[in-house]
């Protein structure tokens, strides 16, 4: 699954100058206003947090499987956008501790497959690539920039090349809690060093 992820706009001009997120954003998590492009390929701001229409209580996905996007009667008559993002975040489950790891393409934008309708949207997801899935078995959908225009008309690309080439390390567990919000979030976490203070970190940039 995807719950965190993480989008810059400072050295974006393009995107910082359309005014829907004026900041970088290294902790957007689940119900909250997204920056995405919609089936017209319009960036928009969304809220992540999809239900279908006929929901009576709101049902709060997050995440859509692309195994079964065409299955469920929650994702019928859905249609498709693209979250923009720098990268992700997972959690490593080992010996009954979690650890949060940031994937990445050294900065490179990412596009995710998504989904969405007049209540919010949701990231499609698939199995996790080899290179990445010892640290959780799922992660978004990429898409390369060229086939952005093709899931947005209704093709399914559950696969693509660009996952190969996506890093990860450890970081602070600062990030558990939504509230923190800064550029340490990202940085690597050292074996044995100090986990770094959020609240401190933009003192210095």
């Amino acid at each position: 699954m995807c719950g965190r992820y993480v989008l810059t706009v400072d050295q974006r001009p393009e995107l910082k100058e359309l005014g829907l997120q004026p900041v970088d954003r290294y902790n957007i998590a689940p119900q909250s206003d997204v920056l995405v492009l919609n089936d017209e390929r319009m960036p928009v701001l969304m809220r992540w947090d999809y239900s279908p229409r006929w929901a009576k209580e709101p049902m709060h996905i997050s995440n859509a499987r692309s195994e079964t996007l065409r299955e469920k009667p929650a994702f019928r008559g859905a249609q498709r956008c693209v979250f923009l993002a720098d990268g992700w975040y997972e959690w490593h489950r080992d010996v009954g501790q979690k650890t949060p790891w940031y994937h990445h393409r050294q900065g490179e934008l990412l596009f995710f497959a998504g989904i969405y309708n007049s209540q919010g949207c949701a990231i499609v997801t698939r199995a996790a690539h080899d290179n990445i899935a010892h640290i959780h078995h799922r992660q978004p959908v990429l898409l390369e920039e060229r086939a952005v225009e093709h899931w947005l008309e209704g093709h399914d690309l559950f696969a693509s090349a660009i996952t190969r080439s996506v890093i990860c390390h450890p970081v602070s567990t600062s990030v558990n809690r939504p509230t923190n919000d800064s550029r340490v979030l990202i940085e690597p976490l050292e074996p044995n060093k100090p986990q770094p203070n959020p609240l401190l970190g933009d003192l210095f940039d």
